[in-house]
C-alpha cells in the first residue's frame, strides 16, 4: 500500500506543519522584523542555515549578500583571517591582501555556523565587532567598518560551553538577542510523511529517476527510528532509498539498514510516546533476575499445575516453568492487544523495530 500524497506545508525553503514548525515560523517572522543579532540552536541537521536564509530573505537586507560560514571546518589560525581577511605576508601563504566575510557581507547577513568552536582570541575580536561595528585585518595596521546583521548557530548548549570556560559569557548576551530553538525531527515526527514527500520529489527531479511514492511499511519504519541526524539525515535516506528502487515505489528493503533495524540514539520517552505505558521488552535473552520478575507464581504452583497463560488490565501472567521464548510471545500478544492490533505503536512500546515485531510474529505463526 502506498502513502497517499498530501498538501506540503512550506515556509520558503523549511516544509513542515506541525506545532513545533509552525512556532519556529512565527519566531522567523519576528526576528525578520528587527534588526538584531540571532542565535539558532539546535542539533546537526536540523536546518539552521536555512532557517537563517529565511530571515535574511524576509527582512530589510534581502538584496544584499548572505555570506555563510562554518567556522567548525576552520583551523584556529584560520578562522580571523576568513572572518576579518588578512594584509599581505601577515603569515606564511599570505602572498596577497585579502578581504574577509565580514567585508564581503557589508550590507547584508553572515551566518556563521558552529559558534562554539572559536577559540578565546577570535571571540575577543568578534565581540568589539557586535559591539563597535570595527574590526581589523590579520597583520593589518587599520581598523575597517562593517554594516552587518549577524545570524549565530551553535549545535551546543552555549551555557555548558561558558561554564567550561571554553565560550565568552559577555559573547553568548550579544549573540543572543533574539532566541531561535529548532526541534529535532523525532520532536515532530507528523512532519515525516510530509518531509518524505518533498526530499523523494527533490531527489526524482535531481537524479532523474523514476520514483513515485513510498509504501506505508516503509514508513512505519521510518517512524519508528530516531533520526540522529535529523533532517539532513532524512533526505539523504531518501536519495538512498531512491536509487537502490527498482519498483516505482520505496519498500523497506530499499531503505538503509539503520533504519529498517530501528538503530540510533532513541531518547527515553521515544518509544512511548503514543502510550501511558512505559514497559518495554526487548527481544534478546533477559537476564535472569528480569525473567524472574514476570514470574508471579510459586515454584510449587508451577511443578504441579499444568501451564496456564492469563491476563488482566495491567499485565500478563507468566507461570514459572515458561520458556523465555513463551514469555516474550505472551507480552508481545498482551501489548498487541493493548495497542488495538496496531503494530507500529506495539513496536514502540516494546522498544524495537516494527520489522523486528514482524519477524517474531511469524516466527511463531501469527499473521
Amino acid at each position: 500500500m502506498c502513502v497517499h500524497h498530501e498538501a506540503i506545508v512550506r515556509f520558503g525553503r523549511l516544509v513542515g506543519g506541525s506545532p513545533q514548525m509552525v512556532n519556529v515560523y512565527a519566531l522567523i517572522e519576528k526576528a525578520a522584523r528587527v534588526d538584531v543579532p540571532v542565535l539558532i540552536a539546535g542539533e546537526t541537521g536540523t536546518g539552521k542555515e536555512l532557517a537563517a536564509r529565511e530571515i535574511h530573505a524576509r527582512g530589510k537586507r534581502k538584496d544584499a549578500p548572505f555570506i555563510a560560514v562554518n567556522t567548525g571546518v576552520l583551523s584556529s589560525e584560520l578562522v580571523a583571517s576568513e572572518l576579518f581577511g588578512h594584509a599581505k605576508g601577515s603569515f606564511t601563504g599570505a602572498i596577497e591582501n585579502r578581504i574577509g566575510r565580514f567585508a564581503e557581507a557589508d550590507g547584508g547577513t553572515l551566518f556563521l555556523d558552529e559558534i562554539a568552536t572559536m577559540e578565546e582570541g577570535v571571540q575577543v575580536a568578534f565581540l568589539r565587532v557586535l559591539e563597535q561595528g570595527v574590526f581589523r585585518p590579520v597583520g593589518g595596521k587599520q581598523n575597517k567598518q562593517a554594516d552587518v546583521r549577524l545570524i549565530a548557530a551553535t549545535n551546543v548548549d552555549l551555557r555548558h560551553a561558558v561554564d567550561s570556560g571554553a565560550f565568552r559569557e559577555d559573547l553568548v548576551h550579544r549573540l543572543q538577542v533574539f532566541f531561535i530553538m529548532l526541534p529535532a525531527l523525532r520532536e515532530h515526527m507528523s512532519d515525516l510523511p510530509m518531509l518524505t514527500q518533498h526530499f523523494l520529489e527533490l531527489t526524482r527531479n535531481e537524479l532523474a529517476i523514476t520514483v513515485n511514492s513510498i509504501s506505508q511499511d516503509a514508513l512505519d519504519l521510518m517512524e519508528l527510528y530516531s533520526w540522529p541526524g535529523n533532517i539532513r539525515e532524512l533526505k539523504n535516506a531518501i536519495a538512498q532509498a531512491a536509487v537502490m528502487c527498482d519498483t516505482g515505489i520505496i519498500e523497506p528493503r530499499h531503505l538503509p539498514d539503520r533504519v529498517t533495524d530501528g538503530l540510533g540514539q532513541i531518547p527515553p520517552d521515544f518509544g512511548a510516546r503514543d502510550s501511558a505505558a512505559e514497559t518495554r521488552l526487548k527481544f534478546e535473552p533477559p537476564p535472569q533476575t528480569d525473567a524472574a520478575a514476570l514470574i508471579t507464581a510459586s515454584p510449587a504452583r508451577a511443578e504441579t499445575q499444568p501451564k496456564q497463560y492469563g491476563e488482566g488490565r495491567d499485565g500478563v501472567f507468566i507461570p514459572l516453568g515458561s520458556s523465555l521464548d513463551e514469555v516474550q510471545k505472551a507480552y508481545v500478544l498482551k501489548t498487541l492487544s493493548f495497542c488495538s492490533n496496531n503494530k507500529t505503536h506495539a513496536a514502540r512500546m516494546l522498544g524495537v523495530s516494527r520489522k523486528t515485531l514482524y519477524d517474531r510474529l511469524t516466527r511463531w505463526g501469527i499473521t
